[in-house]
């Protein structure tokens, strides 16, 4: 039964995450908040099944990579390519940034 329930939960949370994705239609504002929210849930002292939930359900339906990778393909079909190797280093590069800010916040906290 516990793993019909985390199942359930982390299907509550991919819809949400996916509901709110929808309502915010800029992808490195999602990938920078995703990338600090996962930071902060890796840093935070949580059970497993409430890391599956945020982590696997929220985080991974909210960032959503098809989304980064449909505006890398805009880009190439544009021929932008001076464009495509800039956004690839800030966004990876930011991300990890954010991502390591929400780890040691998390940490700080608890």
């Amino acid at each position: 039964m516990s793993n019909l329930k985390n199942f359930l939960f982390i299907l509550i949370a991919s819809y949400c995450a996916t509901f709110l994705r929808f309502y915010v239609d800029n992808n490195f504002i999602i990938s920078i908040f995703g990338s600090f929210l996962f930071g902060v849930v890796i840093g935070s002292r949580l059970g497993k099944s409430l890391n599956n939930i945020l982590l696997s359900g929220f985080c991974s339906c909210f960032t959503s990579f098809s989304g980064f990778i449909f505006f890398l393909y805009r880009f190439i079909s544009q021929q932008e390519f001076l464009r495509i190797i800039l956004y690839l280093n800030i966004v990876f590069i930011s991300n990890l940034l954010m991502m390591y800010f929400g780890f040691m916040m998390s940490r700080k906290m608890t």
